[in-house]
């Protein structure tokens, strides 16, 4: 009886801490180690398919990106994910056209340019990709 109740008082106390997982001998997975490792924002004369955003995942597990999303500098631009399972040590290439899925290659399936170039007669920078977790978290940025 006393082992019983030691044991609720140690659940207890790990759930009011958020140590539940730790304390049942559990990992966690965090998402810090998911990023934008390239960003490719076209030059004149290409396609909307040579632009891309390459997503790295240089963690230990594989993670899945389902509600996660990739947006421009000015949010006017959002592809957001579904289920898709980004292996560790392995990076997914986002392109902006249209084309069909692969294991390695995803497609946003515009017709448009997505990216804003960097412009100097008009003192404008190269546009910025942000990577945003399921919960809405910014984990990632990436300058073009």
């Amino acid at each position: 009886m006393i082992k019983k109740r030691i044991v609720v008082i140690f659940l207890a106390m790990c759930l009011v801490l958020g140590t539940v997982p730790f304390a049942l001998g559990a990992t966690t997975t965090t998402t810090t180690n998911i990023y934008i490792s390239a960003l490719y924002v076209g030059a004149s004369g290409q396609t909307p398919n040579q632009e891309y955003v390459k997503i790295t995942n240089g963690g230990k597990a594989s993670v899945n990106l389902n509600g996660w999303k990739i947006q421009d500098q000015d949010a006017k631009h959002t592809y957001k994910f579904s289920s898709y399972n980004l292996k560790s040590k392995s990076t997914v290439t986002l392109k902006s056209g249209k084309g069909k899925n692969s294991g390695s290659t995803l497609y946003w399936g515009k017709d448009i340019f997505i990216w804003n170039n960097h412009d100097p007669k008009h003192n404008e920078n190269g546009d910025t990709a942000y990577l945003y977790n399921a919960q809405g978290k910014l984990v990632s940025s990436k300058n073009g």
